[in-house]
């Protein structure tokens, strides 16, 4: 198991789904500068559709996004960015993530040296846990939008 998914899969204890996507960094980008690539700039799409999945999960008791509650200016434990609560900061990593009655889930942006030593890669990596069995329904019905999320917002950083 990589390392990444070591730390965010141990803050979960067990976890039904994991998934890990890399792109190339500019020199010198730290975790803080990959999550500030992936968050600025996010197209209005994204917006609408977490408005969509909010009102459909609202009234089943699940937790919407608090709107206008991002802090751009800072990422520590505890602020806000889109959808994910910082949880912990490191020089290399960047752990996010929340927990619902129905699922709990990390996701961490990572920096890592490329394995071919050729410069760095930015590595989102997302591990969930599934409280209930409507979890995973749950999960099974937004992964596809999920993939879409997570590819869009690395296509907008620049390559190396």
């Amino acid at each position: 198991m990589a390392p990444v998914v070591k730390a965010a899969g141990a803050s979960l204890g067990a976890y039904g789904h994991v998934d890990a996507v890399a792109v190339d960094l500019p020199a010198g980008t730290n975790a803080e500068g990959f999550v500030r690539l992936l968050m600025s700039g996010r197209p209005s799409w994204m917006g609408r559709l977490m408005a969509v999945r909010d009102a459909v999960v609202a009234p089943f008791g699940l937790r919407v996004q608090e709107r206008g509650k991002d802090d751009d200016t800072r990422i520590e434990p505890g602020v806000r960015k889109g959808p994910f609560r910082v949880l912990e900061v490191r020089e290399d990593e960047i752990l996010c993530g929340d927990d619902d009655k129905h699922l709990n889930f990390r996701a961490s942006f990572a920096v890592r040296p490329r394995a071919d030593g050729s410069g760095l890669e930015g590595v989102c990596t997302t591990v969930v846990r599934f409280n209930r069995p409507i979890g995973r329904v749950y999960f099974r019905v937004i992964e596809p939008f999920h993939h879409l999320v997570v590819a869009s917002l690395l296509a907008q950083v620049p390559r190396r």
